[in-house]
């Protein structure tokens, strides 16, 4: 069973992780009363305040972990996860920001936008390309993007992953390319 410990003052990021684990994991659950205690917390970021627990229930699968990290952020006092971060101390290791990595071209790309996961993954698997998500959405782009970004998309690793970022055949690759673009200046 979820439990809801926002009383208590998280000692470490990683206490705060497992927090955002728990919750995410309660809005996700068959039990009717944990995920609406769960839905009624995330109402408290404005992409979900005007919506309604039983709204935000039936979209449930929007939710993303960044979504869940900011929910305790805020519980703890802190305006934002990075906020929270620099207060308890503790760095992580540089993330790819696909903000900052798509915002970088300015190119003519036809890429395929998603509004949920599931459809991006039928569409990759039917025509190829490359997965990412991109805020609460998903696209598919092509060889060309990535090199017009200065990403070699014959890169071994790509493959290795299933050429899916969000949910990668061997996460290990993930992290390889992950450092490769971070090496490029993608990071958040």
């Amino acid at each position: 069973m979820g439990t809801d410990s926002r009383a208590e003052t998280p000692h470490s990021l990683r206490e705060c992780k497992v927090r955002a684990s728990i919750l995410l994991k309660d809005l996700l659950s068959s039990e009717p009363s944990r995920a609406t205690r769960a839905a009624e917390r995330l109402r408290a970021l404005p992409a979900f305040a005007r919506l309604t627990p039983g709204e935000l229930l039936a979209r449930k699968e929007s939710v993303r972990r960044k979504h869940v990290l900011a929910v305790i952020a805020q519980e703890q006092g802190h305006a934002s996860w990075a906020e929270l971060k620099q207060a308890l101390g503790e760095k992580e290791p540089p993330q790819l920001d696909t903000e900052t990595f798509f915002a970088r071209n300015r190119g003519a790309f036809l890429n395929r936008w998603f509004s949920s996961y599931e459809e991006a993954l039928a569409s990759q698997r039917a025509i190829g390309g490359y997965l990412f998500p991109f805020r609460e959405q998903f696209f598919i782009t092509d060889a060309g993007f990535l090199t017009a970004l200065g990403v070699d998309p014959s890169d071994a690793d790509w493959a290795r992953m299933g050429f899916n970022w969000v949910e990668p055949l061997e996460p290990a690759a993930r992290a390889r390319l992950e450092q490769k673009l971070i090496a490029l200046g993608y990071a958040s």
